[in-house]
Parts: C-alpha cells; sequence; structure tokens
C-alpha cells in the first residue's frame, strides 16, 4: 500500500515539457495575411513578458511590410502682395512649397493587425508571439476613414467672414496629418499584397489637400499696423513680413484680414510719442546695456484682438552701436519665434 501512496508523487516531476509551437521556427504562409514572430525574455512576470512579445510581434509584421515612404511634393501657387506707396501698387508674387513627408506607421496604428497565438518557454526563459495582418480589414478599414474624412471636407460650413479661413485652414490642417497616416498605412498594405489602388486615391486626396492649404493660408493676410511717434528699425519690420511669407501667409500692406502692432512698453502700454528708439542704455565703465521691450499684438480688420505678448531684448557692448546691434539681434530672433507660434496656432483663435 505504502508503494502505491508513492506513484503520483513519483509521476508528477517527470511529466514531459510543452513542446514548442512549429511557428516559432518557421512562420506560416496564408493568403491575404502577413506573419510576425515577437520574442521577449521571461523576467519573473509572465503577463508582462507576453505583452512585450505580442507587441513585438505586431513591429515584426510593420517590419516586414515596411518600405520608407518618401513624397516630396512641389505645389506653386500665387498671391497678392499689395503695398502702399502713395498710390496703391498691387504686385504678385510667385511661392513655391515644398511639402516633404516621411511617417512611419506605428505597429498600433494599423487596423486588421492582431496576435493569433502566444508560447511561454520557460526552459527557455523566453516568451514568443505569432501575429498576423489581415489585409482585407485593414484596407476596408482605411478606406473607410478615408471616405469619411473626404465627406467632412466636402462638407459645407456655416462660418463667414475672417474667422471662416482660420477654421478652414485648421481643418486642412488636421485632415493633412490624417492623410500622411493613411498614406503611410496604405503603402504598408499595398507593400504586402493589398491593393494599390486605395493608396493612389489617398495620394490623390493628400496633394488636393496640400494645393488647398497654401491657396487659403495665402489668402490670410497680415501687415503691420501704423506706430505713430516710434521709430522702428527696418530689418525688425521685414522679420515680422519674412515670416508671415515663410508660413505661407498672404502679406498685404494696404488692407491686410490682420494687423501686427508693436509698441512700446509704457505706463499706459502705448506709444512713448517723441522718442526715436524704444530702448534705453546702462552704462558703466567697461560695457553699455541697451535694454528694451515691444508689446506686440495682433488684431482682425474689425478691431478684435487675438493675440498679445510682451518682448524684452538686450544687447551687452562696448559702445552704444554694439549693443545696439546685439539688442536688435536678440530682438528680431524672438520676435520671429512669436510670430511663428502664432501662425502654427491660427485655427484655434
Amino acid at each position: 500500500m505504502l508503494r502505491l501512496l508513492l506513484v503520483p508523487a513519483l509521476v508528477a516531476p517527470i511529466q514531459a515539457a510543452a513542446v514548442k509551437p512549429a511557428w516559432i521556427s518557421v512562420l506560416p504562409a496564408q493568403s491575404g495575411r502577413v506573419y510576425g514572430l515577437g520574442v521577449a525574455p521571461l523576467a519573473g512576470n509572465d503577463a508582462q513578458a507576453l505583452r512585450q512579445a505580442s507587441d513585438n510581434g505586431r513591429a515584426d509584421v510593420i517590419s516586414r511590410l515596411r518600405a520608407n515612404i518618401k513624397a516630396d511634393t512641389q505645389i506653386t501657387t500665387t498671391y497678392q502682395e499689395s503695398r502702399a506707396t502713395g498710390a496703391a501698387a498691387i504686385g504678385t508674387r510667385t511661392q513655391t512649397a515644398q511639402v516633404g513627408t516621411e511617417v512611419k506607421a506605428q505597429a498600433t496604428d494599423l487596423p486588421g493587425l492582431v496576435v493569433e497565438e502566444t508560447f511561454l518557454d520557460r526552459p527557455g526563459g523566453s516568451s514568443y508571439a505569432l501575429a498576423y495582418l489581415d489585409l482585407d480589414i485593414a484596407q476596408r478599414e482605411l478606406q473607410t476613414r478615408l471616405d469619411t474624412l473626404k465627406a467632412d471636407l466636402a462638407a459645407p460650413r456655416a462660418e463667414q467672414g475672417v474667422r471662416s479661413k482660420l477654421i478652414e485652414a485648421q481643418a486642412l490642417k488636421k485632415a493633412h496629418g490624417e492623410l500622411l497616416q493613411l498614406d503611410d498605412m496604405a503603402g504598408l498594405l499595398s507593400g504586402g499584397g493589398g491593393d494599390p489602388a486605395l493608396r493612389a486615391e489617398v495620394l490623390k486626396t493628400r496633394l488636393d489637400v496640400e494645393r488647398k492649404m497654401v491657396a487659403v493660408r495665402a489668402a490670410i493676410t497680415f501687415g503691420l499696423a501704423p506706430t505713430p511717434g516710434l521709430d522702428l528699425d527696418e530689418d525688425v519690420k521685414d522679420v515680422v513680413r519674412t515670416t508671415v511669407l515663410k508660413e505661407g501667409m498672404g502679406w498685404s500692406d494696404r488692407s491686410p484680414m490682420f494687423s501686427i502692432s508693436l509698441r512700446m512698453r509704457a505706463g499706459n502700454n502705448a506709444v512713448n510719442v517723441g522718442k526715436r528708439t524704444w530702448w534705453d542704455y546702462q552704462r558703466s565703465p567697461d560695457f553699455i546695456i541697451a535694454q528694451g521691450a515691444l508689446n506686440l499684438t495682433l488684431v482682425d480688420s474689425s478691431g478684435q484682438q487675438y493675440e498679445s505678448v510682451t518682448i524684452v531684448a538686450k544687447g551687452v557692448g562696448v559702445n552704444e552701436f554694439q549693443a545696439e546691434s546685439l539688442l536688435l539681434a536678440d530682438y528680431k530672433a524672438k520676435l520671429a519665434k512669436a510670430v511663428s507660434a502664432w501662425l502654427a496656432d491660427l485655427g484655434k483663435w
């Protein structure tokens, strides 16, 4: 009896270990699917190891599909730039916008990408995951996203006036970001055997949106408001104009949609009438400090204020000329950064 009671205890430790699945050595091959293998070390937490292996498996599918998607699109458009020089003179400038993209889809972005099976190899100290992409599911989902996006772009907008242009510009910017992702993912599907017509449709829509972006942004015009009593360096004015044009916006000295005013900070936030410069000097035996502050304000043609910021600039030199030059360089750099930030957020106004 004693011998029989000991048999179960002796048998348990010598049970055969689980056999590794074949897909660890050779990935399956099935029409309409792209497989990948993920591996992760066992570090005491089985669930965490399996999650890491699953993530690596999905990433492996992407890497098997991956081919960097690069596109350089040259879009040429024209916009008007008017300058008041006694009589209004209206000129036409041609702008060429280069839209360069390099987008890489993440494993979590691609629909139809799932983990089919996992395996824990305790003797080997590893976890495994078999992942695959279902091309039909992915293609249907991307087509649905594209159709929804195109419908949103074609829908009429109720907004009117200046704000409608801002909202349109922001909507196009958002759509462009989504189309870049769709373009990359459609390229992956095409590389895996999917229908190349989907990517062709995405690319056409993306190029149309990019052309509209350029046209809408150029139609939003900016200019400098008069600053009576303040002698602004022409280089400072040029910084504002150049920054606006570099961002693809329009410029008008005559009747812009938005005006940017540069005013010296005084007790009442107004221009200090009669003072030609907007900075002061602090002198010491060894150097001179030029320091000043200008308030930068953005308003539309109706007078509504959108943004305002005070920029403080400083220059230190051995003489007034050097201090002044460094002050202007400091201010121009900060001014360009502030204007660029405003233009980047124009759809939030």
